[in-house]
């Protein structure tokens, strides 16, 4: 028996006036995911704790199998870990983010127009050689991300930073940061702010046409991650294989010692290769026993409040990834295959940002009988009434 998790990121949410009362997934043609609803089991799962921040990185952690509560990291450490950072004691790791403010002081965009990686690694580059010192240390991540370490103050896992996508289409200075570590941060983040006023970059890119980044905003302290057993260990020596556009789910492939998978054309926003990501998908399938393929599109068209995008997103998922992958399964020549795909969280279009109530799961494959689902989405999840909570529960059930 073989596995694959498909993570939709951010494609579940609330009904918008635009689809006439119907939630982007409900709107959304999916005819390969509907043929999974009717053969499989389909029903809800709570992935995000209760008093747990609603991110990708308790989500993630719960559809990768492990309690979420149990082992606390931090985004910015788990991210950090992808990137090959080893943190020390008294080093603690924050995700940091390129923006654009505007003159009013509103959040305009939390990722830059989602900018390449080419220019957001020449923009670290810039700030990381003006402001690298004894206490400060910026890595490059991917896109608009990178890592900021920071030597010497514990006191930052005492401070409530706000995450940058949090704040969109608001005024950030409603937003500031509480605690011990606030001024020390925002004293950066004002020195960063000089130096993308004269960076080269921001000067092609403006005469390009294209938005700038005229602010950064650090948030998620982590330290050395520490205690995640691996995968294999945790579920009789079988063997996982990741696959994903963004660093997140790459450090939390790397704590639990799966394999980490990079594909041409994977990317973490809607100029992603859907079909390379399909083929993606069969060849950790010749290494591996489970292979995880995360999906970041939907969440990032959620977070610019673009319906049509995110809607977009999903049918080209349905169309190039779960097509294929049903394909394959229906093929006599191929290995028994289970199915599991799912949201890790909502993201609402409405709200731009993530929430925390329980999102709709499809499990198909041999042994697993249909218990009367038309579609995936969350009307359809919440009429079954299964519910999956803690959400680390799913992985058992499909490996079962």
């Amino acid at each position: 028996m073989k596995y694959v998790i498909v993570i939709i990121d951010g494609a579940s949410g609330e009904p918008l006036e635009l689809f006439k009362g119907r939630t982007t997934l409900e709107a959304s043609h999916t005819p390969h995911l509907d043929a999974l609803a009717h053969r499989g089991l389909v029903g809800l799962v709570r992935n995000v704790p209760p008093g747990l921040e609603p991110s990708s990185d308790v989500a993630c952690t719960s559809i990768c199998g492990y309690d979420p509560a149990a082992c606390p990291i931090g985004r910015g450490a788990l991210e950090g870990s992808a990137l090959g950072i080893d943190l020390v004691d008294g080093e603690v790791a924050m995700r940091l983010n390129l923006t654009h403010v505007s003159d009013e002081g509103i959040m305009v965009s939390y990722s830059t127009d989602n900018i390449a990686c080419d220019d957001g690694a020449a923009l670290l580059g810039e700030l990381a050689q003006e402001l690298d010192d004894e206490t400060f240390t910026l890595h490059t991540g991917t896109g608009f991300r990178g890592i900021l370490v920071v030597k010497g103050h514990p006191e930052l896992l005492e401070t409530d930073f706000p995450a940058a996508h949090n704040m969109t289409d608001e005024l950030v200075s409603h937003y500031p940061a509480v605690g011990p570590g606030a001024a020390l941060i925002a004293e950066y983040c004002e020195r960063a702010c000089e130096v993308l006023a004269k960076s080269p970059t921001n000067a092609r890119r403006a005469a390009e046409g294209k938005m700038i980044a005229t602010d950064v905003f650090a948030f998620w302290p982590g330290v050395r991650p520490v205690g995640m057993e691996a995968f294999s260990t945790l579920y009789d020596g079988l063997q996982a294989g990741m696959l994903s556009g963004v660093d997140l789910l790459n450090g939390i492939a790397f704590l639990s010692s799966m394999r980490c998978y990079h594909f041409e054309g994977v990317t973490d926003g809607p100029d992603n290769d859907y079909a390379a990501q399909a083929r993606g998908i069969f060849a950790m399938l010749k290494e591996c026993d489970v292979a995880f393929c995360h999906i970041e599109a939907p969440d990032a068209e959620g977070h610019d409040g673009n319906a049509e995008g995110k809607k977009a997103a999903i049918e080209a998922i349905d169309q190039e990834v779960i097509g294929r992958l049903v394909a394959y399964a229906d093929d006599p020549l191929t290995p028994q295959l289970r199915i599991l795909a799912l949201p890790d969280h909502p993201t609402p279009v409405a709200t731009k940002r993530h929430s925390d109530e329980p999102v709709p799961f499809v499990l198909v494959g041999p042994g697993i009988e249909s218990n009367g689902a038309a579609r995936l989405t969350e009307k359809e999840a919440a009429a079954t009434g299964l519910l999956i909570d803690p959400g680390h529960l799913l992985m058992p059930l499909l490996l079962k």
